[in-house]
């Protein structure tokens, strides 16, 4: 029950239509590729800082993570409002230099939010739309944060959140995303609970082929 009124919180919170709550939050950014369909010979753009979850999370479902600078001083080109307004580097991933990594294999953006400050996600959503690339975010260091005026985490397919004993709302342990897709919000479902239906009514569960985990 108190799972189940987490995840409702986090939905209206959000103004999402679905959140999924995992053991961890490395456990939601595996379920999140996995829901996406990500897997091997597949590229995801990750930012090189970031802990190191971000990455192992792409790792874990077989595809290949592509790593890519930081913007660690004042740049012209950066629209987040650490670097309009405090004209200092924000620390997340350099969207100068997505573009010219991405290949054919490339099929998402994992972007992070570091320190509690957004990435410049204008600029990302719109070289996702421009290559058809998925957007996961990783707001484990950032829940509330905004992007004119916009949270976090739901600009792009899944946002994910943790509950670490050293993050800002903290359990000790745990994690959730949100999504507006209900297709994905059910794989992950699956997933946390080894690919097994164990509700009668559970949407469209004779669909779906998931190899699950114990992420509850």
């Amino acid at each position: 029950q108190k799972v189940l009124e987490l995840e409702s919180s986090f939905k209206d919170y959000f103004h999402t239509g679905h959140a999924v709550a995992t053991n961890s939050a490395t456990s939601s950014l595996h379920c999140a590729l996995a829901a996406l369909g990500i897997g091997n010979r597949d590229e995801v753009i990750v930012p090189s800082v970031s802990m190191s979850a971000s990455a192992s999370s792409i790792l874990m479902v077989g595809a290949k993570p592509v790593f890519i600078d930081i913007n660690n001083g004042f740049s012209e080109t950066c629209k987040c409002s650490t670097c309009k307004l405090e004209k200092k580097g924000c620390f997340n991933i350099d969207v100068s230099k997505i573009e010219e990594n991405l290949t054919k294999r490339t099929k998402a953006i994992l972007v992070v939010h570091l320190f509690g400050k957004s990435a410049d996600m204008e600029s990302i959503m719109d070289i996702a739309k421009t290559n058809d690339l998925y957007v996961i975010e990783d707001c484990a260091q950032s829940p509330g944060t905004k992007f004119n005026g916009k949270y976090v985490g739901t600009f792009g397919d899944i946002g994910v959140f943790s509950f670490n004993q050293s993050k800002t709302i903290s359990s000790g342990e745990g994690g959730v995303a949100i999504t507006s897709n209900k297709k994905s919000a059910l794989r992950m479902q699956l997933m946390r609970n080894h690919g097994e239906a164990m509700i009668e009514d559970f949407p469209d569960s004779e669909w779906e082929d998931v190899i699950g985990f114990n992420y509850r």
